[in-house]
């Protein structure tokens, strides 16, 4: 819901804080929301350090009904509840604790009261919001048409109509184009219809069951031994066996499968066909060169050169083929070929990330400066501490502390002087580089006219664990 869209009747919280009696923050919250106190910066209202604060403190916890106020056991003060004034002490113990632990009360739209958390102080009300002012709107006869700006700048109107027609001009350029018609099968080379369509392997037939033949007697192989083969004269040569006439088409479809075949165990090697070739042809020309499809596939990988099993003690060995220079071995595997070229790589620099964390200024004056854009001032040049302390998480992973920054602003917002109030991370570059950074800082000049403000600042260091 939009702060315009509140209505008339709904009461408005407003906040005074204070620290050591001086006033911190006074806000009026139009939208019911939740309200947390502490040094963190998504807390509501941010303030320093305090020993018995937590980093987020719920105080006023918003629902669709109105607000409750959380009750802790460090909150002191008295409140005012439907016209009756009562301690915390005494509505703590009236009420009974939650799931998390803590009491809570509810609040009607006259409550307000005084709470004390340690060295804070706060006020709180119910109040009836002013009404927000109007937006400014310019007259109509103030407002500058389209036309009219395009009258008083040519220059816009050039651009604009330069973009259209070049846009137009080539929307219209592509559409007269003339697309290209997709390539027919029987257009494609030989060559490439082999890589794109994979050839079917069909299942290997299985071999024929062998006959077992009855096993004789004894008396039967005994006269089987006592023949002899008829002795054949030194003259006479031994009857050689026929060979059945071969089918010409059967061979020569056998020996274009064969040849298909190892073109493609050959193309299936990648980059060891480029590596291992011994002619212009490539590695399927070498391996052809010297029979042609017929030949067995294991003796023509044999004489392909450039690649062969490592051998030895130390995993080197001779490789059939292959030009000059040495062989080196990766894993089971050498490649012939100069030894150069190599690498293995190099180390990749761990990246680190940290974390600087910020609360609030210290020992500032509202009426010098607004904390608030102190705060946002601040925030805008973190990045600055955390490349200092990046660089030094570097040379030590485990470095981390608290630095508090001491500024002295001048009249005009500038800072004149940076001192180091505590350092516990005791690193000389870290402190020199962020003392450095923060002596070019500027702030909002000081509202009282002061020619100069001092106020701390301290600031939190440690590595990201993700």
């Amino acid at each position: 819901m939009s702060e315009s869209e509140l209505a008339p009747s709904h009461r408005a919280l407003r906040i005074g804080l204070f620290l050591n009696g001086r006033p911190l923050e006074e806000r009026v919250l139009r939208r019911r929301e939740t309200v947390t106190l502490g040094p963190d910066s998504r807390c509501t209202f941010i303030v320093p350090p305090q020993g018995h604060l937590p980093a987020r403190l719920p105080l006023f916890e918003a629902s669709e009904r109105g607000y409750s106020l959380v009750l802790h056991d460090e909150m002191r003060g008295r409140l005012t509840l439907d016209g009756e004034e009562r301690s915390v002490a005494e509505l703590r113990d009236d009420s009974m604790p939650e799931r998390d632990g803590l009491c809570r009360v509810r609040l009607d739209g006259s409550a307000q009261g005084e709470l004390r958390l340690g060295e804070l102080k706060l006020l709180f009300q119910f109040i009836k919001p002013a009404p927000l002012p109007p937006r400014p709107v310019l007259p109509v006869t103030l407002r500058p048409s389209l036309f009219d700006v395009l009258l008083r700048d040519r220059r816009v109107l050039q651009y604009g109509l330069a973009s259209f027609i070049l846009h137009f001009g080539f929307v219209a350029y592509l559409r007269a184009m003339e697309r290209p018609k997709q390539p027919d099968i029987e257009d494609i080379p030989d060559r490439f219809v082999r890589m794109l369509v994979q050839k079917k392997v069909e299942p290997q037939k299985p071999l024929p069951a062998k006959k077992v033949e009855p096993t004789k007697p004894a008396e039967a192989k005994k006269d089987d031994t006592q023949k002899k083969p008829a002795e054949t004269k030194p003259g006479n040569k031994a009857p050689t066996p026929q060979k059945p006439a071969e089918d010409p088409q059967a061979a020569a479809r056998a020996a274009a499968e064969r040849q298909a075949r190892m073109a493609e165990q050959m193309q299936n090697l990648g980059l060891l066909k480029m590596l291992t070739a011994k002619g212009p042809g490539g590695a399927l020309a070498d391996a052809l060169k010297n029979g042609g499809p017929d030949r067995d596939a294991d003796q023509v990988f044999r004489e392909v050169g450039g690649v062969g099993p490592a051998t030895g003690d130390r995993g080197l060995g001779q490789s059939r083929g292959g030009g000059p220079g040495q062989s080196q071995g990766i894993g089971g595997l050498v490649a012939s070929g100069p030894s150069d070229g190599v690498g293995t790589g190099s180390k990749a620099e761990k990246k680190v990330r940290a974390v600087v964390q910020d609360s609030a200024p210290q020992d500032i004056d509202p009426v010098d400066l607004d904390p608030q854009a102190v705060i946002a001032k601040i925030r805008q040049y973190r990045g600055a501490l955390v490349a200092c302390y990046e660089a030094a998480l570097k040379r030590n992973p485990t470095l981390a502390g608290k630095i508090t920054l001491r500024f002295t602003i001048g009249k005009i917002g500038k800072v004149t002087q940076v001192d180091v109030e505590v350092d516990t991370m005791h690193d000389d570059d870290v402190q020199k580089c962020i003392v450095e950074h923060a002596k070019s800082w500027r702030f909002p000049a000081p509202q009282s006219g002061s020619d100069s403000v001092q106020f701390s600042y301290p600031f939190i260091f440690q590595a990201s664990k993700s």
